[in-house]
């Protein structure tokens, strides 16, 4: 995907070559970019940091970095704290990460400048964290796919409830959820055999109110769904992976709209993996195969994507394998990568932002 995408007058223009970038002074090193669109285009994102250990939101004093001077050691461990970030939640400062390889959720609570785990108290723990959501009230929403249920809990980790049933669900893959907690969504990716592809509306109490689905390809119908996620409207996006596109359906389950197909070119999807949407209703999709987030309106058009392939290098917008995605109540996105084992986090640009490229 060479082209670049400008803003003018409120309309998208798409540029198919002359793409304008930051390049590194040295021919060998790679370039590295901190905003998006590159240069000369508006920037509307800029990078603003990597999320691994509780050293990138701990800020070091003049003591401690005496001390690490002087011993090699630093009061604030930069050990990541995570091993494969599934599925990303945020709001409020504090960052969710789903991490199945620790059978936990860590979460970075950027106010406090603190990291814990959550979900790892019996008898009320979670086996297999695969996806995340968060209600207005700051519910967090953990889908279990060991339990085939949603684990919920208060924000800083107290058992709640639990909705779900592993007789109707055969490979939960995506939890979203509505702003009051009224309604819980299951995405169900099914098996690559059956026809049970589909999504499950559930209430707080655990009854099943209505299913989306089964398999096929026509409007309201799935192939391999794997994530979902309720908009400030209330619409709720599923990500349908194999019919390459993304579906809208308001809260009762009536299909509204529909974008997307399978290619190589602007708007289209290869391996498309998680969805989000912002708090303007902007939508974002993350695609495994272009290692990039693209985000579209919420009529479904392509305003830009952030992010390229890189095996090599791990700088900022250089990604391997990307993975889950979450916006939060300010606009910043956050992505994570499986190949790098990282999050990252960009932010909407503002008046007066100075952006630029680093190596």
């Amino acid at each position: 995907m060479r082209a670049c995408a400008t803003f003018i007058a409120g309309v998208t223009i798409v540029l198919l070559s002359g793409c304008a970038s930051q390049r590194s002074s040295g021919e060998d090193e790679p370039e590295v970019q901190l905003q998006w669109p590159a240069p000369p285009d508006a920037p509307r994102y800029v990078y603003e940091a990597q999320l691994r250990s509780p050293a990138d939101i701990r800020p070091e004093k003049e003591d401690e970095r005496v001390r690490r001077m002087l011993t090699g050691r630093g009061a604030v461990s930069t050990d990541p704290v995570y091993r494969k970030p599934a599925a990303i939640a945020a709001r409020k400062g504090r960052i969710y990460v789903a991490d199945p390889p620790t059978a936990s959720v860590v979460v970075f609570d950027v106010p406090r400048q603190r990291v814990f785990q959550m979900g790892v108290r019996e008898p009320n723990q979670v086996r297999k964290p695969v996806s995340i959501a968060l209600d207005a009230s700051d519910r967090v929403y953990v889908l279990d796919a060991g339990r085939c249920a949603v684990m919920v809990y208060d924000s800083l980790g107290l058992f709640l409830f639990a909705v779900g049933d592993p007789a109707v669900l055969q490979q939960p893959s995506g939890v979203a959820v509505s702003a009051d907690g009224q309604r819980i969504f299951v995405v169900d990716r099914g098996s690559l055999e059956g026809d049970d592809h589909k999504v499950v509306a559930y209430a707080p109490d655990g009854k099943e109110l209505f299913r989306l689905g089964p398999r096929g390809s026509g409007p309201g119908r799935f192939n391999i769904p794997l994530s979902a996620t309720v908009s400030p409207d209330g619409t709720l996006y599923v990500l349908d992976s194999g019919n390459f596109r993304v579906q809208g359906f308001d809260l009762e389950g009536r299909q509204n709209m529909m974008f997307g197909s399978v290619g190589a070119g602007l708007g289209q999807f290869s391996r498309p993996r998680s969805i989000a949407a912002g708090p303007d209703g902007n939508i974002f999709v993350s695609d495994g195969s272009f290692n990039n987030v693209q985000i579209f309106n919420p009529e479904g058009q392509l305003l830009m994507w952030i992010g390229k392939p890189d095996l090599r290098s791990n700088g900022p917008g250089q990604f391997g394998l990307i993975a889950g995605i979450a916006t939060d109540e300010t606009g910043r996105l956050y992505m994570s990568d499986h190949y790098h084992n990282k999050i990252e986090v960009y932010r909407p640009v503002g008046p007066g932002d100075a952006t630029g490229s680093a190596r």
